[in-house]
């Protein structure tokens, strides 16, 4: 794992852990994150055609700064651990949910 992988999977983890604060747990990323990394877990996650369960509750909750999909839009340095096309349905999911 790179050094920015590492700071990347870091700042998912205390995404994590405020969510837990807000009482909902995000337990398909955190399974997905322990099989595959925090990259890899994000970019299938942010690929899928539908949004996520996390993505939709987090949207409920009015809590979008916390999805996946934002934590990349809202830093750049970790977009360049995701390819073009992963980059693009991360800014249309958030489009779509009026985030951005």
């Amino acid at each position: 794992m790179t050094d920015l992988e590492q700071q990347f999977d870091d700042a998912c983890m205390d995404s994590v852990r405020e969510c837990r604060t807000l009482k909902y747990d995000p337990k398909l990323f955190v399974r997905m994150r322990s099989e595959l990394g925090a990259v890899e877990a994000c970019r299938r996650l942010i690929n899928t055609p539908q949004w996520p369960e996390g993505f939709s509750r987090l949207w409920e909750m009015k809590r979008l700064d916390l999805s996946i999909e934002a934590f990349v839009h809202d830093n750049p340095k970790f977009r360049t651990l995701f390819d073009p096309p992963t980059l693009d349905n991360c800014e249309k999911r958030l489009v779509e949910a009026e985030y951005i």
